[in-house]
């Protein structure tokens, strides 16, 4: 096959389920002289794509690359249609088709050679630009509800119908100039305060000026959006057009589900009282670096804390004052665990956890007894209740490297068993395993 394509000057790359590099043939490498003596079987197309941005990006564009890199890649899962960039003075055409479980194939053809230099831009043989379109053609176009922009072989600016004028804050059609869409797009901004809707923007139209065809959305001012779809070189003329749609509802729509979805993801997870972690979502993350720990030999410690005498204080001033006296607990908790990589949780009742990958016993002995301090400090209490001494007991327990060839659960037997200890022997205590 890849010797077929060769005849055919169709460049071919195939690539696995998980994006290593397969097989290529002469012609990609013609394409991209870059990959030459480098690429190889087994090479992630991260790597791929690093070299050809290495030989396309401007100097001020480089510390994007991971970024391009990673939207790259994202293009070449998801793509389902044909689209252009300019590479070495030619328009290229690349497809990537799916081979279902097997990965995706690559594959580049040239179109047409690139116009150079203002003399294309004006050369007197060119229709003038205001008859670029025929009339019955604008009549059509001006009746679409989506905006329409009418491009030259060099981006500018040709025609436009009103619903574009429209989306972009322009007058009328002389407003337009032979400006390229970049520039009307800052322009339709120039009296908004930027937006980071704005700034992403920018980079988009950056992108799509070297991967043309992809469909894009760009932000509007005035918390608009609109999807942008171009039908390049499909005039004989070299002429092309691109659809503005403004789908400012849709977007609000998905926004305000994706909104939802993290609120509803957000309560799965989190204790309604107190706003931590809940068990689930603790026993999730003990695993995990439970694993982690294993791999990396690294030390794991966990506190277990407890309420003391909770069940009398909700007996004696009521359920809310023990639903306050957990709130309380759990902000002094959160404002105490800042560390990266740690996690606070309500483990259930009035029992909390407190998890500290990379934290050795003493550490995690001396973090429990700063806790049990703070709030043996705290002051609770109304007119009803009087001023009521809150205390806690906490059982401190650390995972070494050599206890890995367990499971989780014996880290949390280990915290379990000093807690009771720290109770037996009077509360308001730390005790360790």
């Amino acid at each position: 096959m890849a010797l077929a394509l060769d005849q055919l000057e169709v460049a071919v790359c195939i690539f696995d389920n998980r994006d290593r590099t397969v097989l290529w043939n002469e012609t990609f490498l013609q394409f991209f002289p870059e990959h030459a003596g480098h690429v190889h079987a087994g090479e992630d197309y991260r790597e791929n794509l690093r070299r050809f941005y290495l030989q396309r990006l401007p100097q001020d564009e480089l510390p994007s690359m991971e970024r391009y890199i990673e939207e790259g890649v994202q293009r070449h899962h998801s793509q389902q249609r044909a689209f252009e960039f300019d590479h070495h003075g030619y328009r290229v055409r690349v497809a990537s088709l799916s081979f279902g479980a097997f990965g995706r194939i690559r594959l580049w053809r040239k179109t047409t050679p690139l116009l150079t230099g203002m003399q294309d831009r004006i050369n007197p043989k060119l229709t003038p630009l205001p008859c670029r379109i025929q009339p019955d053609t604008a009549m059509a176009l001006e009746s679409l509800a989506d905006g329409i922009l009418m491009v030259d072989e060099q981006d500018g600016t040709l025609w436009a119908n009103h619903s574009f004028l429209r989306l972009y804050g322009l007058s009328d059609i002389k407003d337009l100039g032979a400006r390229r869409f970049d520039e009307i797009y800052a322009a339709a901004w120039r009296h908004e305060e930027p937006t980071a809707g704005y700034t992403t923007g920018i980079s988009v139209l950056k992108e799509r000026q070297r991967f043309s065809g992809a469909p894009y959305v760009l932000a509007l001012p005035r918390n608009r959006w609109v999807r942008i779809v171009e039908l390049r070189g499909t005039q004989a003329n070299g002429t092309s057009f691109f659809s503005h749609v403004d789908i400012t509802t849709q977007w609000r729509q998905q926004e305000e589900l994706k909104q939802l979805s993290l609120h509803l993801e957000s309560l799965a997870v989190k204790d309604a009282l107190t706003g931590l972690l809940n068990r689930r979502r603790f026993d999730e993350v003990l695993e995990a670096e439970w694993r982690r720990a294993h791999r990396s030999e690294m030390v794991l410690s966990l506190l277990m804390l407890d309420v003391d005498h909770f069940k009398h204080l909700n007996d004696t001033h009521g359920h809310p004052f023990g639903d306050e006296v957990l709130k309380r607990f759990a902000t002094v908790l959160a404002g105490r665990i800042q560390r990266s990589g740690s996690l606070v949780a309500r483990y259930g009742g009035e029992e909390f956890a407190v998890l500290l990958p990379g934290t050795a016993l003493a550490d995690a002995a001396q973090l429990a007894e700063l806790i049990r301090q703070q709030v043996e400090s705290m002051t609770l209490g109304n007119e009803q209740t009087g001023l009521v001494r809150i205390t806690i007991s906490i059982g401190v327990a650390c995972a070494s490297d050599l206890a890995f060839n367990a499971s989780s659960s014996m880290l949390v037997d280990m915290a379990d068993r000093a807690l009771y200890e720290a109770k037996r022997k009077g509360r308001n205590q730390v005790a360790c395993s």
